[in-house]
């Protein structure tokens, strides 16, 4: 005796496929036992022999995964998003697409031409959930997470039901997803959506999610997934600025180094607010690079799918001190010697109206002298230095002064620090 729950999905079945015609204008109850929920097929075997034919091939591989009445609860789910557009077979497949079976993918194989893909994936960021308009005027929502396998990861977009289980807390970071969904080329490269037809669940093996994580000086212009981990050597100050709306905006600049180098973190708005402390370890992930006009130096974003997490990773950074005669125009340095010239503190009027403050200094080592400027409060340190003073200047840009001589020009990045009075 066989028992199947789903009565809905074997009658339709049996009057569509497997009943002779004859028997198709008979009521299903005069050959069934009357149960509202579970039906007992306990003989017409040739009746039985064509449903198991129908899907017997399709559970099978899946008979690991998921139970024979979930299995048919799936295909009907599917049944009614197609709105009977699909045949069984068609309908049995697309389950077993969303299972990983005879279709399971790694990230590294997903191409633009990919289509629909079923990958087993870690989570490794999420976003939080947005709500929006559609152009019908009803509601929307959307989440985005960064996942990964042992090939690499990929940007995945849920949307409505599939975003809500982020917002239920059902999918949270280190969550180990099987996914159905869509590929598209986005903004940063291939992503999956995650919509109707498409399709998430839980999954409670472990995936082994290998993270493409890069040094400072693997960065280059338009790196996307930048996957960095790096000690902060500035903390940076929280900047106000007035957008062209009138509202007000808020930056900071986060300087970052490793044993490769260093590299500017520009974090925007209410991530400019992120407690962040000098020489703490931090791990950034999904950030993407650009190219600052002013220093033409790389910088990192962050987008709305970035995490910037604290670890408890060791990081080494050492500044990297270039000899004076080595400057050039046009790039960012950082040099250390002895004060040479002190000059006097000079007020002038910004073109805000606000009243501000600059003063010039000279430096000079085993290779030569430079004029540096200095803006704002960090022009007070003349106050504390004197002639013979040892400093170090860090992050200052290289521009052409008055004379058409190289100075080092010190902006709200740049820092000098008294080594010895």
């Amino acid at each position: 005796m066989f028992c199947f729950s789903g009565s809905g999905f074997i009658k339709h079945l049996l009057t569509c496929y497997c009943l002779p015609f004859s028997y198709r204008n008979f009521s299903l109850s005069s050959i069934f036992s009357n149960y509202s929920t579970t039906i007992k097929v306990i003989t017409l075997p040739s009746v039985l022999f064509c449903l198991m034919s129908v899907i017997e091939d399709y559970f099978k591989k899946v008979q690991d995964q998921l139970s024979f009445d979930d299995f048919l609860k799936r295909v009907e789910e599917k049944r009614e998003v197609m709105a009977g557009l699909c045949d069984d077979d068609t309908l049995c497949s697309m389950v077993l697409q969303e299972l990983g079976v005879d279709s399971i993918k790694k990230i590294s194989e997903i191409t633009v031409d990919s289509g629909k893909v079923s990958i087993k994936a870690k989570v490794l960021s999420v976003s939080e959930v947005r709500e929006f308009s559609r152009d019908k005027g009803n509601a929307g929502h959307v989440s985005n997470l960064i996942v990964g396998d042992e090939t690499g990861s990929i940007r995945t977009v849920l949307w409505d039901d599939a975003a809500d289980l982020v917002k239920t807390k059902e999918i949270q970071k280190d969550s180990n997803l099987n996914i159905f969904g869509s590929v598209r080329n986005g903004q940063n490269g291939l992503e999956i959506h995650v919509g109707r037809g498409g399709r998430i669940d839980l999954l409670n093996q472990d995936i082994s999610a290998h993270v493409n994580k890069c040094q400072v000086a693997d960065i280059g212009e338009g790196t996307a997934s930048v996957n960095l981990t790096a000690k902060i050597i500035d903390a940076g100050n929280l900047r106000f600025f007035k957008r062209r709306d009138g509202s007000e905006g808020k930056v900071r600049t986060v300087t970052l180094g490793d044993q490769t180098g260093k590299i500017n973190l520009t974090l925007w708005d209410e991530s400019a607010e992120t407690m962040l402390v000098e020489d703490e370890v931090i791990e950034i992930t999904n950030a993407y690079s650009k190219k600052n006009n002013y220093t033409n130096n790389i910088e990192l974003q962050l987008s709305r799918d970035s995490l910037i997490n604290k670890t408890d990773d060791h990081v080494d950074y050492n500044e990297k001190i270039t000899p004076i005669s080595d400057i050039e125009l046009d790039n960012t340095y950082s040099i250390q010697g002895f004060v040479s010239g002190i000059g006097e503190i000079r007020e002038f009027t910004r073109r805000d109206g606000k009243t501000g403050q600059v003063a010039n200094i000279h430096v000079s080592d085993d290779t030569g002298r430079v004029k540096a400027t200095l803006w704002g409060d960090q022009a007070n340190i003349i106050d504390e230095i004197d002639i013979g003073s040892e400093v170090t200047i860090t992050s200052a840009m290289a521009k052409t002064g008055l004379n058409e001589e190289i100075e080092l020009n010190l902006d709200w990045n740049s820092k000098i620090k008294i080594l010895r009075k």
